[in-house]
């Protein structure tokens, strides 16, 4: 296996693997807190013999585990907003807001690590608002609780963003595999936490329930981060990035053929704004 031949198709396969994870979660009949939490979970447990393998002698600096906390935090964020999204809103408008995540990445990089903003970002944010407004126009025809659905996929979106400049930073001084393990095993425990809080059992569900938890740790989180992760050390980075919008197009493509759920015209438009505004945002100079 050559990794610089074979990295292109890596990352075909990794993007169809993760086009499945709204499609698993829309199978889920949990709430949204337990399918997050067990995704996590099983990912992080999925990682810890690797982990410990690799795992310094030397322990964490209180500011690298303090950031692999928040990392936490904004994952646990963008996982309970997103997947409740997809309980008011069509699979399609969900996963396509959600890509917008890497626009709040390129704001919050400016705001938060003072990286220069180009002009073309900011032509970018402009026109992924204004796609955003779309689609959610778009869903205000068909409902207030669609509505509500896009909203809570766009500050998932706003919160995978903020999840990416954290370990951006934090990179700087950690391995790539400490970094996921960390900050899957801390937005694992806060998400187990908020379920508890909220009132949910963690057990006792239909059986079919804990294969879709297993699909969605095993395929979209482990092999299908890991694998768009491991492609960066052989492709340009905005390759990588822009090739993740071929999720949503999977994802609306499955969403059809699951659920027939057909894209409406507004969401088409939108879509297209946003694609185009991802592409801008990752596009060289």
């Amino acid at each position: 296996m050559k990794p610089e031949r074979d990295a292109p198709l890596i990352v075909a396969v990794a993007v169809g693997v993760v086009s499945f994870a709204a499609i698993l979660i829309r199978l889920c009949t949990v709430p949204t807190a337990v399918i997050a939490a067990y995704r996590l979970g099983l990912a992080a447990l999925i990682l810890l013999p690797f982990y410990l393998r690799k795992a310094r002698s030397v322990g964490l600096s209180r500011q690298d585990l303090g950031l692999c906390i928040l990392a936490g935090f904004f994952l646990s964020l963008h996982f309970l907003s997103w997947i409740e999204s997809l309980r008011f809103t069509t699979v399609a408008s969900s996963v396509v807001l959600v890509t917008t995540s890497p626009v709040f990445a390129a704001m919050f990089a400016w705001l938060a690590l003072g990286e220069r903003i180009r002009r073309r970002t900011v032509v970018a944010i402009v026109l992924a608002l204004a796609g955003s407004f779309i689609i959610g126009r778009g869903g205000l025809a068909l409902g207030r609780e669609v509505l509500k659905g896009n909203l809570l996929a766009v500050l998932g979106a706003a919160a995978f963003g903020a999840y990416f400049v954290t370990g951006r930073r934090v990179r700087r001084s950690l391995d790539f595999l400490e970094y996921i393990f960390l900050a899957y095993a801390s937005s694992a425990v806060m998400l187990v936490v908020w379920a508890i809080v909220r009132g949910h059992a963690l057990t006792g569900f239909e059986p079919v329930n804990y294969l879709w938890f297993v699909l969605l740790a095993l395929g979209p989180q482990v092999f299908g981060h890991s694998a768009l992760n491991w492609s960066l050390r052989y492709l340009p980075a905005p390759k990588v990035a822009i090739s993740i919008l071929g999720e949503p197009v999977g994802s609306s493509l499955l969403a059809w053929l699951f659920f027939s759920e057909v894209p409406g015209y507004t969401l088409l438009i939108g879509a297209a704004l946003i694609f185009y505004s991802v592409h801008l945002t990752w596009g060289r100079s």
